[in-house]
């Protein structure tokens, strides 16, 4: 059972969130300043920040990010429908216990946290085949019967909320729905952290030890979070090489100096504002308790002009910190900031915005 509609909310007190969320609490460091080691960068997670939901009329510098959240939704409900779901929502036999417990743990929170956008009817079982969750989050109107998802759970999950979800047993992920954060999820299913993040430049060597260990000891009383920051070229929601067109692993190297030349250009041309985003991910990681060898990652994407780093001084200034302690590190070939070009335009961008003419 499934119903489906648009419509504008008449609630008010807008909870915005945007990509200079953790960047202003100055929650956000890519490496050590005196090693230029890559950081973990966890953090004790708030529960009321466990899953992000911007509540009411949005104001005016939240009417993207509300319609962002709301278009994230109708894609994974376009694409969970049709022949590419396969590509983005994948789960490993014997998972289902897992998932369903994921499940389960969102139609406790949502109503909780969010009581204006999500309402659960309970059949004879709590969270039984004949519960109906209906959600009007970020204007997307929805209403799911929980048994229809029975072969499935982490479908359901994945179609109440922005984030992306991952299942991992035992360091491995055994089920999920990626669309946003990363690409080509179809072909990274099955992989280790190790596996995942090995063409990360400086991972094998500062980040393996400690992470694995942090998943080791992780309890599910002590959900962490954690924030990146990236520069994405195009503000396509959903991942893929159109934001990171110099790092596309088909290319020669040729070719990818031809598009660093081609990203310079359009900076000079156009200006920053108008050439690239910011996209930051906020990412949570918290044990299953029924099932424990498991642990939910959860990876909410934002997207965010450089128009309006302006306006977030706290952000800029705390980028620029960011840019600076990276600067000749390897771990900036990701960031596509190792072209000693693109690095002085933005550099000199971020660092107009995070002066103090640009503070309330």
């Amino acid at each position: 059972m499934l119903a489906l509609r648009l419509a504008s909310s008449s609630r008010s007190g807008v909870r915005h969130w945007s990509a200079f969320t953790w960047l202003s609490r100055g929650l956000t460091e890519t490496v050590s300043p005196k090693t230029g080691r890559l950081k973990p960068n966890l953090h004790r997670l708030p529960e009321s920040e466990w899953i992000l939901v911007e509540e009411g009329i949005p104001g005016p510098g939240a009417l993207r990010n509300f319609a962002e959240a709301r278009e994230m939704l109708r894609r994974k409900h376009e694409t969970f429908e049709s022949p590419d779901r396969e590509k983005y929502l994948l789960q490993m036999p014997g998972s289902s216990e897992a998932q369903a417990e994921v499940l389960e743990m969102l139609l406790e929170y949502l109503p909780r946290r969010y009581p204006n956008c999500f309402r659960i009817s309970h059949g004879s079982v709590k969270f039984g085949p004949d519960t109906v969750v209906t959600t009007s989050a970020h204007d997307w109107h929805a209403e799911y019967r929980v048994g229809d998802f029975a072969k499935c759970p982490i479908e359901l999950a994945s179609r109440l909320v922005c984030e992306d979800l991952v299942v991992l047993q035992d360091g491995v992920v055994c089920a999920g729905s990626v669309m946003f954060s990363f690409s080509n999820f179809h072909k990274r299913f099955g992989m280790d952290m190790n596996q995942l993040h090995a063409k990360v430049p400086q991972y094998g060597a500062d980040l393996e030890k400690p992470v694995n260990r942090i998943f080791a000891s992780l309890s599910p009383d002590r959900p962490l979070c954690r924030s990146n920051w990236n520069i994405s070229w195009s503000d396509d929601i959903m991942a893929g090489y159109s934001r990171y067109p110099h790092r596309n692993p088909g290319i020669s190297a040729r070719e990818r100096e031809a598009s660093l030349t081609r990203l310079r250009q359009a900076v000079l041309t156009h200006g920053l504002a108008d050439s690239a985003w910011l996209k930051v991910e906020y990412q949570t990681l918290r044990r299953l308790r029924q099932n424990s060898s498991c642990i939910l990652f959860t990876i909410r994407t934002f997207l965010n002009s450089f128009a309006d780093l302006s306006s977030e001084p706290s952000a800029a200034g705390n980028l620029l910190l960011n840019l600076q302690q990276l600067h000749g590190r390897e771990f900036s070939q990701y960031l596509g900031i190792d072209d000693p070009g693109i690095y002085t335009l933005v550099e000199a961008f971020v660092k107009d915005a995070s002066s103090p003419r640009h503070a309330d």
